[in-house]
């Protein structure tokens, strides 16, 4: 019965089982391939935020607005990104010389970055495609308990060590059996990443397990733009008062919007590391800069959900080498969800066929 349920759902889920490992895949591939910001080749003190971010307004795109600023690191230029107005995904890209505020080059963000996310996330099956998502990764999850049961080697294999063959493909096997060792064996070396895997999709698909882990979306403020005031007006003076009050802090990024109402600081704070990054808005009015996401804060089941989205998407900062490696891991768990479609389908047709070939000698004799 387990044997039936473990490849009837495979059959099923075939084709969207090889969407979702190969959308995964891309989603981690493409961005390294994507160019980063050119190095600058000048050496000097740097010219404030705001006139980089009003550099690069020249070369930006008729009706878009400056979303991002991200700080130069050494040697490199400083990134401003564009996008529609009310939009929190960046379509655009302006690299800006920060000692001698320049545009040094542009860059089109693919548009077809976002519609794999959106394959991946719901199918394009929208309104339905979240649920949809997640009950797939439900139906995962009970693939892969079902077959680790399949694999389970009998008590005298774990008594002689030959279970170890199990993990294995053999040299001599062909045809089915080649297909069936492959999956097998490679079903066991990545069972513990998609059993993860699934089980975090389903929790970041399903709508209602959000408000169920407290992790509600950030708000963000719908701010009038007012005429003669750009979004990035007194940025300058936020930087300043985080360097002066919270030095401690390193900035990864400005968010910007309509007006300087959407501005907040993106930065790590070195109690929680790269991997919990802290927001804060300066009010200049009152000149306080206060802490709008404080990781100090979250409650457990908010932190969960956020380590959850961390790891599945492998966004994981710090450290380097683990993050490096877990990148690595989710690729080959998305790669691996091909060819377990691919292999299952193969040992069903190859099944058939051997079946439709006794039932033939069958009635022959």
């Amino acid at each position: 019965m387990l044997r039936k349920v473990h490849r009837w759902i495979g059959l099923v889920l075939m084709l969207p089982l090889m969407l979702q490992g190969l959308t995964g895949a891309l989603l981690i591939l493409i961005p390294l391939l994507l160019p980063g910001p050119p190095a600058t080749g000048e050496a000097g003190p740097h010219a404030g935020a705001e006139a980089m971010i009003a550099a690069s307004r020249a070369s930006a795109p008729q009706g878009m607005i400056p979303l991002r600023f991200d700080p130069p690191a050494t040697g490199q230029s400083a990134i401003v990104t564009y996008g529609p107005p009310g939009e929190r995904h960046p379509t655009f890209e302006v690299f800006v010389n920060p000692v001698h505020p320049a545009v040094m080059g542009t860059y089109i963000i693919p548009a077809g970055i976002r519609f794999l996310h959106n394959l991946h996330a719901d199918l394009l099956l929208l309104p339905y495609g979240q649920n949809a998502t997640g009950i797939m990764g439900v139906l995962v999850t009970a693939m892969a308990l079902t077959g680790l049961v399949l694999w389970w080697p009998p008590a005298a294999l774990w008594q002689s060590g030959k279970w170890r063959r199990t993990i294995m493909v053999s040299p001599r096997a062909r045809g089915r059996r080649l297909w069936r060792e492959m999956h097998v064996s490679l079903g066991f070396w990545l069972s513990g990443m998609l059993l993860f895997m699934a089980v975090s999709g389903s929790i970041l698909a399903f709508p209602f397990m959000r408000p169920l882990f407290g992790a509600g979306r950030p708000a963000t403020p719908h701010v009038h733009a007012t005429p003669g005031i750009p979004g990035e007006a007194g940025v300058d003076a936020a930087l300043e008062a985080l360097k002066t009050r919270m030095p401690e802090a390193r900035l990864l990024s400005v968010q910007l919007g309509q007006g300087p109402a959407q501005q907040s600081l993106e930065v790590v704070l070195p109690a929680y590391g790269a991997n919990r990054p802290a927001s804060l808005h300066y009010d200049a009015r009152a000149d306080s800069l206060r802490l709008t996401r404080d990781p100090g804060q979250q409650r457990g089941g908010e932190r969960s959900f956020q380590w959850l989205h961390m790891m599945h998407e492998a966004r994981l900062v710090a450290p380097h080498p683990v993050a490096i490696i877990w990148k690595t891991a989710v690729l080959l768990c998305g790669t691996g969800v091909i060819f377990f479609s691919l292999s299952g389908g193969a040992m069903w047709v190859l099944r058939r066929r051997d079946a439709a070939r006794r039932q033939t000698h069958i009635t022959q004799a």
